[in-house]
């Protein structure tokens, strides 16, 4: 981060960042990081069989191939000055990208699959078609413009899963 622009950090590149804010709770920069609470971040996330009640139980960790998809469920937490600041026509606009490892690090698998959150409900499932998975390990991200979410308390970005026959 190279500054601060209308309240939000500006990146060295010269794009304004939507997941952190300038002011007062600090800001993270090159050379010495300082904890800021970002604008838009994740409240909650699952990986599930089938669409239940939010959160889903059980959460898994590990997901056996089948006729059917692995659900990733998430819940975004996002305030009034982030609907004021960051949604679009009342909605935010995140993609949600499926990534595979192999063993030498996670790729990008696909398309991402473009998700829209309206403010009366913040949380979405996601589905991935069993033609779509292979045994392995998969992580997930979620992101808004070119900026991963991420959980408040443990700063998880990616969320991984053990895909199996």
């Amino acid at each position: 981060m190279c500054g601060c622009e209308s309240g939000r950090a500006r990146c060295c590149d010269g794009k304004v960042s939507a997941s952190c804010r300038c002011g007062g709770s600090g800001v993270t920069t090159r050379q010495i990081r300082i904890d800021t609470e970002p604008l838009v971040s994740l409240a909650d996330f699952a990986f599930a069989n089938q669409e239940t009640s939010e959160p889903p139980s059980p959460r898994l960790t590990l997901f056996r191939l089948g006729p059917d998809p692995l659900r990733f469920w998430f819940k975004l937490s996002c305030g009034e000055e982030c609907w004021r600041q960051l949604a679009v026509d009342g909605a935010l606009p995140l993609e949600v990208r499926w990534l595979f490892d192999p063993g030498g690090g996670p790729v990008l698998e696909g398309a991402p699959q473009r998700v829209t959150l309206q403010r009366d409900h913040p949380a979405v499932f996601v589905a991935r078609p069993p033609t779509q998975l292979r045994q392995g390990r998969w992580e997930t991200e979620v992101r808004l413009d070119t900026e991963r979410l991420c959980t408040r308390g443990d700063a998880r970005c990616w969320f991984r899963i053990e895909v199996r026959r």
